[in-house]
């Protein structure tokens, strides 16, 4: 039976990366997001058919093509559903049916609608973080699943650290970044928001580093911090104890 809902919920898991795409790369194109505008081909702007819409299999069927210019379909969407596919089965298989799987669910989605919209537009759209906001203030205030203090602590230190950093570096943070790691410390509290921040700045200066000496960055290339945050925050939600034992 578990096996049975952990393939349920990969399904479900990236049939809605697949929808979170879509938010991802329509939203800061000014596209709507619901509506009579299918998905199209990038290249060719060919409506794509409903049978091209299943999500990693319509990709592996087509060869990662186009079927009518034959360009190659950015492979980030499909990387992005079948890793939103993994964690949703993991999540369920590490809680079960409870509070902490809908909080890892709704997380994931919202962390991988940031990661292609920042990484494809550097763009972290407010309509996105207010809709999480408020549904992760919904979530706190029926299940209170930390308490009002640890919350409120964790948004205050997420928010105000970036700002003060976006501040001191003259605008190298984007606003964007500091109002989702505002939301990201509001799920994960003030020693989730701590850890988030330390995950996401080792990560990105291991990359930035790694890409200054393979000469493919500048000291002057825009880098997105978005998907470093997310990353580190799924990180911090599933192994938080660990990773301040390890951290201490």
């Amino acid at each position: 039976m578990e096996t049975m809902w952990s393939v349920w919920f990969f399904i479900l898991g990236a049939v809605l990366a697949s929808f979170g795409g879509v938010v991802g790369y329509r939203l800061p194109k000014g596209m709507k997001v619901m509506g009579v505008e299918r998905s199209q081909c990038d290249n060719c702007e060919r409506q794509l058919k409903w049978y091209e819409l299943f999500p990693i299999v319509s990709f592996l069927v087509s060869g990662g093509k186009c079927g009518t210019c034959k360009k190659r379909i950015p492979i980030i969407y499909t990387v992005v559903e079948l890793l939103t596919g993994a964690l949703y089965a993991f999540s369920f298989m590490k809680y079960g049916f409870s509070v902490e799987l809908l909080l890892a669910c709704s997380l994931i989605l919202l962390c991988a609608i940031i990661f292609v919209s920042d990484l494809l537009y550097f763009i972290i759209s407010d309509k996105v973080l207010i809709v999480f906001f408020v549904w992760f203030l919904v979530l706190q205030v029926v299940f209170e699943y930390r308490s009002w203090l640890d919350a409120v602590a964790g948004g205050l230190l997420g928010f105000c650290f970036l700002l003060l950093l976006a501040i001191l570096s003259k605008g190298g943070i984007g606003g964007g970044d500091i109002k989702l790691m505002g939301v990201l410390g509001l799920v994960l509290g003030f020693q989730g928001a701590f850890l988030t921040l330390m995950i996401a700045s080792v990560v990105g200066l291991i990359v930035g580093a790694i890409g200054l000496l393979m000469k493919k960055f500048t000291r002057k290339t825009a880098i997105p911090f978005g998907p470093y945050l997310a990353l580190g925050a799924l990180g911090t939600f599933y192994y938080k104890l660990e990773l301040l034992n390890f951290y201490i």
